[in-house]
């Protein structure tokens, strides 16, 4: 206690000189707009940086754990690398060289125009013959399939959108393989119907509805939808409501297929007489 007063009495002006700065610079900043502005600043300018220091030294750190996590995640894709090769080296010894060369090749675009809301609509997408874009080339997205090139010019091209009443396309389901027919009745955006399928076949809702990949516009088994409803029952074919996982209102960029053995194919179909 007595060190304590000693201390106090030795420095009193200093003390005293630093509660009277002290006690200005509060005076300021609650008297004064402009001061007080300043020193809000100025403590905000001290927090974010402390802030900043701390939030540096504490991902500093973390960086052992986060390490030890990407070293895990590294070791599980090797793996799988090690599966698929392995998996790959299997098929290729059955089929040849016949998987190596894919049959699509794919070119990114960017959706300029789209409409949903009518009986028989179109999308403009960025690319054109410039691009290697040609018509009847298919147009799908992770999510499905979007439409068929109708007209094409050096930078852009429409296309027939699903939700065409005019365009149909060849599905299946995925569970069982049966196709039939798939299109848009005008309503419901989210939502088309597959018909053609046999009443002996067992459907369920909820089963998932993919492109069958007779046609060499879409890639086969590309996941379009699930079954949302059945009807059709004491006909000889169902009836089936699919609903589409894309939405065709937030559409941005989608891939046209470009199909690399198609030429060959038209050519084979037109010079054999099939009756």
């Amino acid at each position: 206690m007595n060190s304590l007063l000693r201390f106090i009495v030795r420095y009193q002006f200093l003390l005293l000189f630093l509660v009277l700065e002290t006690f200005s610079f509060w005076l300021l900043s609650v008297h004064s707009y402009y001061q007080s502005t300043k020193f809000e600043d100025a403590s905000r300018a001290i927090t974010g940086f402390a802030s900043s220091r701390i939030n540096r030294t504490t991902n500093y750190l973390k960086l052992a754990e986060l390490n030890e996590q990407l070293a895990e995640e590294n070791l599980d894709l090797r793996n799988q690398l090690a599966t698929l090769a392995t998996k790959y080296e299997v098929l290729r010894n059955k089929l040849g060289d016949t998987i190596v060369a894919p049959h699509y090749s794919y070119t990114l675009t960017r959706v300029v125009n789209n409409t949903v809301n009518k009986q028989y609509n179109y999308l403009t997408l960025n690319v054109g013959t410039n691009d290697g874009v040609q018509q009847e080339m298919g147009v799908i997205t992770n999510q499905g399939v979007i439409g068929i090139v109708a007209g094409v010019s050096p930078n852009y091209s429409t296309v027939i959108s699903l939700l065409n009443v005019d365009l149909k396309i060849s599905a299946k389901l995925k569970r069982t393989n049966h196709f039939g027919s798939l299109y848009w009745d005008g309503r419901n955006y989210r939502e088309v119907l597959l018909t053609d399928i046999p009443q002996h076949v067992p459907i369920h809702i909820g089963d998932t509805v993919v492109t069958s990949g007779f046609s060499s516009i879409f890639p086969p088994n590309i996941d379009m939808g699930t079954i949302s409803a059945i009807e059709g029952k004491g006909m000889n074919f169902h009836n089936i409501k699919v609903k589409l996982f894309v939405d065709f209102k937030q559409l941005h960029s989608v891939w046209v297929v470009n199909p690399k053995d198609e030429d060959e194919r038209i050519e084979l179909e037109n010079s054999t007489n099939l009756r």
